[in-house]
């Protein structure tokens, strides 16, 4: 599976795109619901 589709699978981070802050993934919290830690932005998948 690609690192950037939804349901990606339990591994992983979550990577901002405004300034590039990571997070790791929670199962079941898609990426694009969270908020970056750093910035507020919302996350994107990492790999």
């Amino acid at each position: 599976m690609g690192g950037t589709q939804a349901g990606a699978g339990p591994g992983g981070s979550c990577v901002c795109p405004n300034c590039g802050a990571t997070a790791p993934h929670q199962v079941g919290v898609p990426c694009y619901d969270m908020s970056c830690p750093q910035c507020g932005a919302k996350m994107t998948r990492g790999e």
